[in-house]
């Protein structure tokens, strides 16, 4: 039986219209005429009663069609007509884009065909991710075994964890469709912090996603060398590793090797400096988690926007947000504070260039050095904060960084503050 009747027999059967309805199942993902008019049909019928026409009713507007008992979940076939209707997307933008390979005299060939596969992507996701409506009245018995689990384990991790613990037990993680954005003044180990973050993300067994905008795949390789082998990332740099040294980053490589977990990271200037360059990526790779270090680097697709303008980066973070939407994972980015703002300390208006970065954010997190210089044994302290939260209160917990010896550590993680404000609405 054809994939679209059987959606259409489980819908007229079940009555399960407003489940099609409400998982964006348009007309358009009917491809035969004659299930495109039946579908037609049934969505006037909804619109004008409010309910799923009956078997007999659909039997006498169309009495030569058959509607045969369907064994499967409705989800199954809602799934595969979502899979069709990628399909006829990706299959019609494709087609654009190599049309424009054939165009003579055309200077921007390239780019209207780089337009033509970026619009291709917007819109398969846009058309064919899944819905999250529910409905509260009815949840009751989920909301209250969830409840139980948290009150079971305070600080219960809902999300993947950071590795941070003081910044895990106010946030529950980074959770699917968060955006997270973390601020901070130049040389203040945003870019470090991030990657050690990713680094955390991978040796709980999930697949990070690095998008580095600020370090070389070079820099990135060396300082994850040094955090992975706990070696000095001057050692690293210059090449003067002792054996122990070698031998140390030999075992943390052959580890990694036999690792069934991917560590994605990326200095891909020309392909991942827009939101849909992101996008391409992550449908690649499949990330549980996107880790964006300056993404006030990025490009806007706003035409004839100005690079690194107010409009330019409210459009950058709002278009993340609803990335971070749509592919059900957290995206975390790192953007710079703005000096005159932080001069006595971040707080949640110290990003610079936008208040877009703090407005789009789920979770808006600051990094600082607590001291200018490290002290007599190399290590640098750093505080980390949730300047602001949509979910849970602000918090502050303390890293102490040491670059010689190639280590963090949370400084007495069971001790950090927890204000008594309450959540931003």
């Amino acid at each position: 039986m054809d994939l679209q009747q059987a959606l259409l027999s489980k819908i007229i059967r079940d009555g399960e219209l407003a489940t099609v309805v409400n998982a964006k199942i348009t007309p358009d993902f009917f491809t035969d005429d004659q299930w495109n008019r039946v579908y037609t049909h049934l969505l006037r019928h909804w619109r004008k009663y409010g309910t799923s026409p009956s078997l007999d009713s659909v039997h006498h507007d169309f009495p030569t069609y058959q509607w045969p008992e369907v064994e499967q979940d409705i989800s199954f076939y809602i799934h595969g007509l979502r899979q069709r209707r990628k399909r006829a997307i990706l299959t019609e933008g494709l087609n654009e884009a190599a049309s424009y390979l054939h165009v003579e005299n055309e200077p921007d060939a390239l780019d209207l065909m780089e337009v033509a596969l970026r619009q291709t992507l917007a819109r398969s996701v846009l058309e064919t991710s899944a819905t999250s409506d529910i409905d509260f009245t009815q949840r009751g018995k989920e909301i209250m075994e969830r409840l139980e689990r948290r009150m079971a384990n305070p600080g219960y991790l809902r999300g993947i964890s950071t590795g941070i613990r003081g910044i895990d037990y106010v946030t529950g993680g980074l959770q699917a469709e968060q955006f997270i954005v973390m601020i901070g003044l130049p040389k203040a180990f945003k870019s470090a912090t991030l990657l050690w973050i990713a680094k955390n993300i991978h040796d709980a067994g999930k697949r990070p996603m690095f998008l580095g905008f600020e370090m070389s795949n070079d820099e990135q390789e060396d300082r994850l060398t040094s955090l992975y082998g706990e070696v000095g990332l001057t050692e690293v740099m210059n090449g003067t590793l002792s054996l122990d040294s070698r031998r140390a980053i030999r075992v943390e490589m052959d580890a990694l090797a036999k690792s069934d977990t991917q560590f994605i990271s990326s200095v891909d200037i020309d392909n991942a400096m827009t939101v849909s360059g992101v996008l391409s990526k992550v449908q690649e790779y499949r990330p549980d988690c996107v880790l964006i270090d300056g993404a006030y680097l990025m490009q806007s697709e706003l035409p004839k926007s100005e690079p690194g303008s107010a409009q330019a980066l409210a459009d950058i973070a709002r278009a993340l947000k609803k990335l971070a939407q749509s592919q059900r994972i957290p995206i975390v980015v790192t953007t710079q504070a703005d000096q005159g703002r932080s001069r006595h300390g971040l707080t949640a208006a110290s990003a610079m260039y936008t208040q877009a970065w703090r407005q789009s954010a789920d979770v808006l997190l600051g990094v600082e050095r607590v001291d200018p210089k490290a002290d007599d044994f190399g290590q640098v302290m750093v505080r980390f904060k949730v300047l602001a939260s949509r979910s849970g209160p602000r918090a502050e917990t303390l890293l102490a960084w040491n670059w010689s010896l190639g280590t963090v550590h949370e400084v007495d993680p069971s001790i950090y503050r927890m204000d008594d404000a309450d959540p931003e609405d």
